[in-house]
């Protein structure tokens, strides 16, 4: 508990959210694009991840495309933006069941997700898997077995409402510190159950925007807020602390029989 109070105390001597990583940029990551064509080595370490990905799970063969999407390949690129490395596949070559195949591989994409951290460049990969029918919006879209763009960015007539996404964040800025309060009352119970909730809440919301407006929605933008800031973070450790808590005891008495 000592360090997450430290984070918590540290976070709250704060006076405002930093908004400036949801900057337009002048350029792409000079780290990841050279001349509008992305870095031949980041291209080869890419590649040998989904290679390793795929083999494992014995679907190389179904691969359609591999991309890269999201803010970093877009002009709002920031510190914290993941490489998000997207997998085509036609989901219903691999089982005639699509939806099923879907389950399966959100699965083993939320188990790689979780059990690897890989950083390039100091962004972390994020793996998805995709199938080829599903409308996917971004400004920027770069085949790795092309090597060109599907959907090159621009950075013209890009507006972020940075105002709005600042209100969003803040409002739920405001009710992890009610749910930290809640927990410093020992209402573990109640914590585990808001955190829950405000993690839906948080999850709906993304996406909504990514949805209706794309990636500049002030919802999407609200939530990078909120995870360049910590508080997602914060927000998770709520939950498993109070989750602990609740499962713990300190006054557990085992009584044992003298006719054992």
């Amino acid at each position: 508990m000592k360090n997450f109070n430290k984070i918590w105390n540290n976070f709250l001597e704060e006076s405002d959210l930093d908004a400036s990583g949801l900057s337009i940029k002048n350029n792409l990551h000079p780290k990841f694009w050279s001349k509008g064509q992305i870095s031949p080595n980041v291209r080869r370490k890419l590649l040998k991840i989904v290679q390793n990905v795929t083999e494992n799970l014995n679907i190389e063969e179904n691969i359609k495309d591999i991309i890269v999407t999201g803010s970093i390949a877009s002009y709002n690129w920031h510190d914290m933006s993941d490489i998000d490395l997207h997998i085509l596949l036609d989901f219903s070559e691999i089982d005639e069941n699509a939806e099923l195949v879907e389950k399966y591989l959100n699965s083993q994409k939320t188990l790689w997700n979780k059990n690897h951290m890989i950083m390039i460049n100091d962004h972390e990969v994020e793996i998805y898997f995709q199938d080829i029918n599903e409308k996917h919006k971004s400004l920027g879209t770069y085949s790795l077995m092309m090597g060109s763009w599907l959907q090159k960015p621009t950075r013209d007539n890009v507006e972020l409402d940075i105002a709005t996404a600042e209100k969003k964040a803040k409002a739920i800025d405001s009710e992890i510190g009610s749910i930290q309060n809640l927990f410093g009352e020992k209402k573990f119970k109640l914590v585990y159950n808001l955190a829950e909730k405000l993690k839906n809440k948080i999850k709906n919301m993304r996406v909504s925007g990514l949805t209706n407006d794309g990636i500049h929605s002030p919802e999407n933008l609200a939530f990078k807020l909120l995870r360049n800031n910590g508080l997602l973070e914060i927000l998770s450790s709520l939950k498993n602390l109070s989750y602990d808590k609740m499962m713990s005891s300190s006054n557990l008495t085992i009584k044992i029989s003298k006719n054992v």
